[in-house]
């Protein structure tokens, strides 16, 4: 998927989905949901409404659930209708609110839709209940086993995704939580997106579409010294569309446009008071690719883009500064950092020591979370590490930012902040003693609550409590127990042939598997006819199917 950070927020709400089989709403039947009463015959138009302009942009979720929530006062038992406002409330700011409508259409019609169970689980991932939303998304693997279809694999990859998130928060929610979020006051943050906190020279300069225009994003800053944040707009004279990225140096600017190309790289410098025209930057920036979230660090200058020949579709590389002062050809920073998921928001702090980016990849809770790498001794950078529940969530915290001061922010759009994405400080966490806490609370801290079933364990006890999926192929069944010549004669590979005997019969599988596709493609290359991939649960098989 197409992400690019700036303007991704229009479409960052819907990773999960549009990975899925949920593109558009469900139709709603006219003959079960309207009767004689005239006003269902309307609100059924309501909803034929709500399904166009879902269609047409699933970036107007909100709209659509105005109109779907008009139908919904006539017919609150329609399964369909209940499945739609779910998944517009899981595509909107109102994601909590989801799991009661999803929960309604299961109870009305099971069947209602094959990923029903799978945007259950998100509900639950986002609330926090990490084993309910496990259950969940294992269940739909079991239901796509079953099923038919040329995106079934992709599918049952996504649902793994996300087991694996909930397993990472479960393991990082049971460790020692060194930090919290402060969100910022005043005028800062607004009902829409707010982004790409950078502050400098006593600034907080920052990106926000509050202006009501979604495609569009403007600059402003702020005085950090003053009692209730202001918010100024920056003019760039014509240039209606720039978001900062970064501040290399006093009175200068680096801005991500999506007017030039597809999105390029722009810096701008401040001369004589006036804010000179905007010089692309191209020696990172390609015509057929974007590029964003730029920062320079001394002599290296990293930057996010999807040009071809990355690991995953958005990737971060980097140039440095030759002795001439020219800049050598862009590097992808390597695997160790680059997954098969986006990376973006790349930072480096103003010492050059640390390297910060948002990933969907790694061991992620969910979403983008934030990780953090530190400089080695022969000038690499280290294994990412996550920040942490303190910081990240199941939501998206992206464009980490720390000032030369130490200061730190991000950008989350998490329940609790005032619409969209909102702009955080990251505070440590002080220990005082007891008597001290109360007095001590500060205004607007965001509680970083741990649910129940994740407070007391420890990585060992997770692995416990979850139930593990092993993937394996089948290659003989028979009632009576094969001799090793007959398995050979099926089976001449190097792999170790396990038995099971289940139900009377005798079943034999080779390999084990972490996810489907590394299953399947051993499948297709193992040479026995007719082998099928079966999914264990504990050792146990779920179901079996020729895939």
């Amino acid at each position: 998927m197409k992400l690019h950070y700036p303007l991704m927020v229009l479409v960052l709400g819907i990773f999960v989905i549009t990975q899925s089989n949920a593109q558009n709403l469900i139709p709603v039947k006219k003959n079960e949901f309207v009767n004689q009463n005239e006003k269902s015959l309307q609100a059924y138009d309501k909803i034929k409404e709500a399904l166009s302009l879902y269609e047409e942009d699933s970036q107007n979720a909100n709209s659509c659930l105005a109109l779907l929530s008009e139908a919904y006062a006539i017919n609150k038992e329609n399964a369909e209708l209940n499945y739609n406002m779910g998944l517009c409330h899981l595509m909107s700011d109102t994601k909590e609110m989801a799991r009661d409508y999803l929960l309604k259409a299961y109870q009305l019609d099971p069947k209602v839709s094959e990923d029903l169970l799978f945007l259950m689980g998100l509900a639950h991932q986002y609330e926090g209940n990490f084993l309910k939303a496990i259950k969940m998304f294992d269940q739909n693997i079991e239901i796509a086993i079953s099923a038919k279809g040329s995106q079934k694999r992709k599918f049952i990859a996504l649902c793994e995704k996300h087991i694996s998130e909930c397993k990472n928060a479960m393991l990082l929610g049971s460790m020692p939580v060194k930090q919290n979020l402060q969100l910022l006051n005043g005028e800062i943050n607004s009902a829409y997106n707010d982004l790409n906190p950078i502050e400098s020279d006593g600034m907080l300069y920052f990106s926000s579409q509050r202006a009501g225009n979604k495609k569009l994003e403007k600059p402003y800053y702020s005085p950090m010294h003053t009692k209730k944040a202001k918010a100024v707009p920056l003019s760039f004279g014509k240039e209606v569309n720039l978001a900062i990225v970064s501040i290399p140096e006093r009175k200068s600017f680096i801005f991500y446009s999506g007017r030039y190309g597809d999105g390029d790289i722009l810096l701008v410098h401040q001369k004589a008071g006036k804010y000179m025209p905007a010089e692309s930057l191209n020696f990172i920036n390609q015509a057929s690719s974007r590029e964003a979230s730029a920062c320079i660090a001394g002599k290296e200058l990293y930057f996010v883009s999807n040009r071809k020949g990355g690991y995953g579709e958005c990737d971060i590389y980097y140039c440095t500064k030759n002795q001439d002062g020219k800049w050598t050809e862009a590097r992808n920073i390597g695997r160790d950092i680059n997954t098969p998921y986006d990376e973006g928001d790349v930072f480096v702090s103003p010492d050059g020591k640390e390297l910060y980016f948002s990933s969907k990849g790694h061991n992620s809770m969910g979403g983008y979370d934030i990780f953090k790498c530190t400089r080695l001794a022969n000038g690499s950078w280290g294994i990412p590490e996550n920040l942490g529940a303190g910081v990240n969530s199941p939501y998206h915290e992206i464009q980490y930012f720390k000032s030369k001061f130490g200061k730190e922010y991000m950008a989350s759009d998490r329940k609790g902040g005032m619409g969209g994405f909102d702009i955080y400080q990251i505070k440590e966490i002080i220990e005082r003693p007891i008597a001290e806490n109360k007095a001590s609370e500060t205004k607007n801290v965001i509680p970083q609550e741990k649910p129940k079933e994740i407070r007391k364990y420890t990585k060992e006890l997770i692995k416990e409590m979850v139930p593990e999926l092993i993937y394996r192929v089948q290659i003989l069944a028979c009632k009576n127990e094969a001799s090793a010549e007959q398995l050979y004669q099926v089976y001449k590979g190097k792999s170790m042939i396990e038995h099971h005997k289940i139900k009377g019969w005798h079943k034999y599988a080779i390999g084990k598997f972490n996810n489907y596709n590394d299953a399947a493609n051993f499948r297709d290359a193992c040479g026995v006819e007719g082998a099928f991939v079966v999914l264990f649960r504990d050792d146990v098989p779920l179901k079996m199917s020729d895939l």
